[in-house]
């Protein structure tokens, strides 16, 4: 019977390793090629040159096709296709088709395309703005600001580029069903736009809508945000709205050591929000709560100099006083203070310079002494006030301040 098994050929060794050699030549010159066309395509300056290294190169069909859009659609149609046939996984080639097929009124093939180039370049902030501008196009406002969202989450570089069109668009009522959709998930540059908004929108209603949008949501007010919101209403005088809009926001405790003056004791952090206690930071001072020996609490101010001239009035608090008598009191102690003239309570006007009471003057060193000053807030002209921890004085070296003053327990109450 013949045999019939396959016999393995057996090539002479020296010609299989000229093969294994020849095959070593051929993918490194290809390799060669290919990094020659690639560097010259990401380039864009010369796309053709790439092309005759290699002609099916997906980065020079889409430099050409991007460059040939406008002048020859036909040329750039071909070379984005070959683009994708040469590279179907780059959302990039896909993108620049649908904005083509856009332009020669094919909608439904743009769609698909736009759709096809986001799910393929997910990461690619290019092709994500492209889609959503694309979305703008077609009037679809909740689908572009999905596009948006998905840039912004990871380029926080582009918020200046961005963030002034979003606020166009959050300026205008239409819209704001879209933003709401948005706000549905967490959006973790909301914060910083928000804080863009209420810095530079012009119509203070629309920092007010965007506020309510992402109350009860996943985008909660952070304390930052809360701060810019209620900064924008009391820079255009809506103190009345402010001040529920931090009474709202303030912890269920706090909400029944309320007086006429706000944390008084120094027992809990100072906020910066609203009507809490507001410093202004400054290389020369210390400001801050501490604890120290008999205090009525926990805790108590400490405001600490280091030595250098700083016209101090960093502290302040704004209050809404019914017109009425009332005084303020509290404890001080000053620990080797060197300052010319003192350091001093002041009540003014909100707009006003002159203040409607000063306190007397505290410098060197002294055990816990008690104050008191009295005031009077007039019928009208006068719905707003600031109590303010300054420095007296009128002339530079009146600013030179060394040392530490201590405050504790702090009032103010309606004398009847």
């Amino acid at each position: 019977m013949p045999d019939t098994r396959v016999l393995k050929q057996r090539w002479p060794t020296p010609l299989k390793w000229a093969l294994y050699a020849l095959a070593g030549a051929w993918l490194t010159w290809r390799i060669v090629l290919l990094g020659m066309a690639s560097h010259q395509a990401q380039e864009l300056e010369n796309p053709e040159a790439a092309l005759k290294l290699d002609a099916h190169h997906p980065g020079a069909h889409l430099a050409l096709g991007l460059r040939e859009r406008t002048n020859n659609p036909e040329a750039a149609r071909a070379h984005l296709q070959a683009s994708i046939d040469a590279n179907p996984a780059d959302g990039r080639a896909y993108a620049a088709l649908g904005r083509l097929l856009e332009i020669r009124g094919e909608g439904e093939p743009a769609r698909k395309a736009m759709e096809t180039a986001s799910r393929l370049s997910p990461q690619r902030s290019d092709v994500q703005m492209e889609v959503a501008a694309y979305w703008m196009r077609q009037g679809n406002l909740e689908r572009a600001l999905g596009h948006w969202n998905t840039v912004l989450r990871h380029r926080n570089d582009l918020h200046p580029q961005v963030f002034p069109e979003l606020l166009l668009l959050a300026s205008d009522p239409a819209h704001h069903a879209a933003f709401m959709a948005l706000l549905k998930q967490p959006v973790p540059w909301w914060p910083a736009f928000f804080n863009h908004v209420a810095s530079r929108a012009p119509k203070t209603n629309t920092v007010r809508v965007l506020y309510n949008l992402q109350l009860d949501g996943p985008n909660a007010p952070t304390p930052d945000m809360l701060r810019a919101y209620l900064a924008r209403l009391q820079k255009e005088g809506d103190w009345l709205e402010a001040w529920f809009v931090w009474l709202n926001n303030l912890p269920k405790e706090q909400l029944g050591k309320m007086g006429y003056l706000y944390n008084g004791s120094f027992e809990t952090p100072l906020s910066g929000l609203g009507f809490d206690w507001i410093v202004e930071n400054h290389p020369a001072v210390s400001l801050s709560t501490a604890s120290t020996y008999d205090t009525s609490g926990e805790r108590a101010l400490r405001v600490s100099f280091r030595g250098q001239r700083v016209q101090f009035q960093h502290l302040h608090q704004y209050l809404m006083l019914p017109p009425g008598n009332y005084s303020l009191k509290g404890r001080v102690r000053p620990d080797r203070l060197l300052v010319e003239k003192g350091m001093q309570w002041a009540l003014y006007c909100v707009g006003k310079n002159k203040p409607l009471a000063v306190t007397g003057r505290f410098r060197g060193s002294e055990p816990w002494t008690h104050f008191r000053t009295a005031f009077d807030i007039p019928a009208s002209g006068c719905p707003v006030q600031m109590l303010r921890l300054e420095l007296a004085g009128t002339i530079r070296l009146d600013f030179d301040a060394l040392g530490t003053i201590w405050f504790d327990s702090l009032v103010i109450e309606k004398v009847h």
